[in-house]
């Protein structure tokens, strides 16, 4: 089996009674073998290395939960219920990387984790390479300055009409925002027209040179 007693002969005693050092350890050396073989491994395996490392990477330290979530957010077989536990983490340095790019994440799971989580995570998934309208909504409703300005210079992101209504009401308020939501190529000209009319007349002069 690929995690084998002689690979880690006392790996069930340490998930069923092991102390938080002995479990840190083990997440360590399991982490590492899978990382070493995730490209050869079957679902079947990638579904066993989950099992034991949602139980044991808890106990690891915050750095060394840093690192897997970084390595994990490249991998498209990372295991899912590892990766989910990562993205729902507290700590930005864990969830980010994950969060802003990983393959594993569903939209579901992203929305989720927008609608509970702070400023932070709300970044990072401002990031991803596709945002849903779902996901933008969310973003859109809860977002401070930062991360609706790095939503609407996502090129990869949709906006419901909704969306795009408030995003046109807060650049009343932020030149940053109103030059981003010029550029967008998917603006219809109705709400280029009405970002215009609630712009300030050194945004609007930048904006008219923009969309020319």
């Amino acid at each position: 089996m690929i995690i084998s007693p002689s690979l880690i002969p006392e790996l069930d005693d340490i998930i069923g009674r092991g102390g938080p050092k002995r479990r840190a350890d083990a997440a360590r050396r399991v982490s590492e073998l899978f990382l070493q073989g995730a490209a050869s491994f079957r679902p079947d395996h990638i579904e066993l290395f989950d099992g034991v490392l949602t139980s044991l990477v808890p106990h690891a330290e915050l750095a060394e939960r840093a690192e897997l979530a970084e390595r994990l957010s490249l991998l498209a077989n990372a295991p899912r219920g590892l990766v989910g536990q990562l993205a729902h983490d507290d700590e930005i340095a864990i969830a980010g990387p994950l969060l802003r790019r990983s393959p594993v994440i569903d939209e579901k799971m992203l929305v989720e984790i927008a609608s509970m989580k702070g400023q932070g995570h709300l970044l990072a998934m401002a990031e991803r390479p596709v945002l849903s309208t779902a996901l933008t909504d969310v973003l859109v409703d809860r977002g401070d300055r930062d991360v609706v300005r790095r939503a609407a210079a996502n090129a990869g992101a949709a906006f419901s009409e909704n969306s795009y209504s408030t995003l046109i009401k807060r650049a009343g308020q932020d030149g940053v925002l109103t030059i981003r939501l010029g550029q967008r190529d998917d603006l219809s000209p109705a709400q280029l027209k009405e970002l215009l009319t609630g712009s300030i007349d050194v945004v609007r002069r930048r904006l008219f040179q923009v969309v020319k």
